[in-house]
């Protein structure tokens, strides 16, 4: 009797502490993961941040940023957005889970100067960089999405996809182009002996006149992050005369270090 009783308390002690270690794992924050230096490998197809500085500005400019969990799943995603004559934004999303599956996408946009400035605190671990931003700091806040269809957020495409659906008056890469992955072949390529790019040209016709790109890239030691110097030119006629501009700036992309190896294996 005494024997089966101690086995009663003995099995209702294992539940309990089982369902405590649950309850420790389900609290745990998506945040606790260091985005910016872990991992033995580097994944460029998953930045954490890219950045625009222009010819005469001091500061950059924050163009688009990822956050991921302990799973390499997308958490937090923001990407520049705006209309020619309207101020610029980041449209921010904050991804929220129901075990595998998305539960819902919560947007907001908020004013791409403020948000530049906080850039730094998205490498800090434990917070959410969307909460960061209230108030004043937010031009629009849009309905959550109960419902997301056909987003992956273990891919950038997707997520860039994804923020071009949000059909308003404001657009991804409205004046300044910060990604050149739909460019799928460049006027002239040149790499180096490893077979690695270092330049690449091209130039866009249209009925108002041409826009060229012309690029010199870069890269860091580790190969956590890469750098395109940007000349982009434009000839535009109007009423018999040509205007031409010219805009120089300098991208820079920083990856995702990770443990698992992105060319396959562990």
């Amino acid at each position: 009797m005494k024997t089966r009783v101690l086995a009663t308390i003995i099995s209702i002690l294992a539940i309990i502490l089982c369902e405590g270690s649950i309850n420790s794992m389900s609290a745990q924050s998506p945040y606790d993961v260091d985005n910016s230096r872990n991992g033995k490998y580097v994944d460029e197809s998953r930045p954490i941040l890219i950045t625009a500085q222009f010819d005469g500005d001091e500061n950059e400019t924050l163009a688009e940023y990822c956050r991921y969990d302990a799973q390499n799943r997308i958490i937090e995603y923001g990407c520049i957005t705006g209309q020619f004559d309207y101020e610029t934004y980041i449209r921010m999303f904050k991804i929220h889970y129901k075990g595998e599956k998305i539960d819902s996408v919560q947007c907001k946009e908020v004013y791409c100067g403020i948000a530049s400035q906080k850039m730094d605190m998205i490498f800090k671990k434990g917070i959410s960089f969307y909460d960061q931003f209230t108030g004043n700091d937010i031009g629009f806040i849009l309905d959550t999405d109960k419902a997301p269809k056909d987003l992956d957020t273990k891919s950038i495409a997707s997520m860039r996809a994804y923020a071009d659906s949000k059909n308003d008056i404001l657009v991804r890469q409205f004046a300044w182009i910060y990604d050149f992955s739909a460019i799928k072949e460049w006027d002239k390529e040149k790499k180096d002996k490893e077979g690695i790019l270092i330049y690449s040209e091209l130039v866009d016709y249209s009925n108002e006149g041409d826009e060229s790109y012309k690029i010199n890239y870069s890269y860091g030691y580790c190969g956590d992050y890469s750098t395109k110097n940007i000349v982009n030119t434009s000839h535009t006629e109007y009423e018999g005369e040509v205007y031409e501009n010219e805009r120089n700036y300098i991208i820079t992309e920083t990856y995702l270090h990770t443990d698992v190896d992105p060319r396959g294996g562990k």
